[in-house]
């Protein structure tokens, strides 16, 4: 307790001090390193690790911890506020022994190890309390009750003579006044709501170490074989009823989007679907595997029709897949690129990896889906955060800029990052029949850019590559234009 009561203490002074009042930059890796190597001590101490395997999360939580000070992307930096602190909840749990899936259970199970140790605080400082109290009652001895008893006497009285000693005479009194003063002005600048938040942050991390390493139990769970018999019909009237749908909609895109043959306008075709299909297409997945999971395991070749139904859901999912990829080709090549719309080709690609290992399934019910599409959609999400999209974007707008004199400067200007401005120099560069207006515009945005990261206050805390790349990229532009 003793140990748990140290290490949340100086966590708790650690988070304070790099957080309050700073962006969040070199500071997440900083305290995410030491914060997850002290929580898997204390399991390690309490014989909580039953499955040190979940430690492989250590990768993709260090690397998106590592995003802050890389890059300089809105989208993920409020996005993995959320799944860091997911990802250690779930290496945590797998390293206790817990066995997640992907339901509603393990919903209530993750928000449960964020709110569950809040019950806990008072429980956990009781502990430490009599947990320090026993040794100090086994370490004092008569001679250091004396020392105590002498100091508790001693002071009081020191204080009260330098203070009739201080108005007696003037230079004694000031001797003492520099002294407290500096005393005073250090408590001063320790600001009183960074002490309670680091009170807050204290007491959280108490009952969250105590609750974790001392009270929880991971429940075994017993598969019961369930006697309930599902309705083999009703599973296969769906599938037949989709996969004729799905047959004639495949039918249409093959003709109008694949070949090409359509009156309409194709920015204005692709506008009418991508984020349906998208929708539809995730929608079949579910459906594929509620039905894989509801099959009567008594009817042999029933099941079998279910299997190849579903793998011909598969393949027409697959093809709805490309015609949204399509439609958003041909409608970003009308009305540029956004982060939104790239996004859109990253949820459709891991969608399209998933349905490798739900094939498998389908082959082979006892493949671990979950523990797949969780490996994939992390290993995707941190391949995303390293992209740099950003520069992505605004190398795919200023191409297209050069190539037809359009641009969305707005866009580029109040969505983007630092990581764009290099991009930003090749619309100086450009050489458009358009005016020299946007220009200007890019100009000035730099310009404002390097105001802005200029005035910032850098220290260790909030070092950040990307904008430090920036400001030396704009500044020697701006210098060689001056000269």
């Amino acid at each position: 307790m003793i140990n748990l009561g140290i290490g949340a203490l100086i966590l708790a002074i650690w988070i304070i001090t790099l957080f309050l009042g700073k962006d969040i930059g070199l500071s997440m890796l900083l305290f995410t390193a030491p914060f997850v190597y002290f929580f898997i001590h204390l399991l390690e101490k309490n014989n909580k690790i039953k499955n040190s395997r979940s430690k492989i999360l250590l990768i993709p939580i260090l690397l998106l911890s590592s995003t802050y000070f890389i890059y300089d992307n809105t989208f993920f930096y409020n996005w993995n506020l959320l799944i860091i602190p997911i990802l250690i909840v779930f290496m945590i749990l797998g390293l206790i022994g817990e066995k997640l899936e992907i339901n509603l259970d393990t919903i209530g199970t993750l928000l449960g190890v964020f709110l569950t140790p809040i019950s806990y605080i008072g429980e956990s400082i009781k502990k430490l309390v009599e947990a320090i109290g026993g040794k100090l009652s086994i370490k004092t001895n008569d001679k250091t009750k004396k020392i105590f008893k002498a100091i508790l006497i001693t002071v009081p009285i020191v204080l009260v003579i330098i203070i009739l000693l201080s108005s007696a005479d003037e230079i004694f009194a000031n001797i003492f006044k520099s002294i407290f003063g500096n005393i005073f002005h250090m408590l001063w600048t320790i600001n009183i709501s960074k002490i309670i938040c680091m009170l807050i942050a204290f007491l959280y991390f108490m009952g969250l170490f105590y609750y974790i390493c001392i009270k929880y139990e991971v429940i075994q769970k017993i598969e019961e074989n369930s006697s309930q018999r599902y309705d083999n019909f009703t599973i296969k009237t769906i599938l037949i009823s989709l996969n004729v749908i799905y047959l004639v909609f495949c039918c249409i895109q093959i003709k109008s989007l694949f070949i090409r043959n359509t009156t309409l306008n194709y920015a204005h075709y692709a506008r009418q679907g991508f984020f349906q299909l998208m929708v539809v297409s995730l929608i079949n997945l579910l459906v594929i595997l509620i039905a894989k999971k509801r099959e009567n395991k008594e009817e042999e070749k029933s099941n079998k029709y279910i299997n190849y139904m579903s793998l011909l859901m598969i393949f027409f999912t697959f093809i709805i897949v490309i015609s949204a990829a399509i439609r958003m080709h041909f409608y970003e090549s009308a009305y540029g690129y956004t982060l939104f719309r790239l996004l859109v080709y990253c949820i459709l690609l891991t969608e399209c990896i998933l349905f490798v290992p739900t094939i498998l399934y389908i082959l082979d019910k006892k493949n671990n889906l979950s523990k797949c599409y969780f490996t994939i959609i992390i290993i995707t999400y941190v391949c995303m955060n390293f992209a740099n999209f950003d520069n992505i974007i605004a190398s795919k707008n200023v191409d297209r800029y050069i190539e037809t004199g359009k641009i969305d400067m707005y866009y580029l200007k109040y969505e983007m990052g630092t990581d764009a401005v290099r991009q930003i120099f090749r619309i100086l560069e450009a050489s458009s029949t358009d005016t020299e207006e946007i220009k200007i515009e890019a100009r000035k945005y730099l310009q404002n850019v390097y105001k802005r990261i200029d005035e910032e206050k850098f220290d260790f805390r909030n070092f950040n590559i990307s904008k430090l790349l920036a400001k030396n990229l704009i500044g020697n532009e701006l210098e060689l234009n001056d000269n």
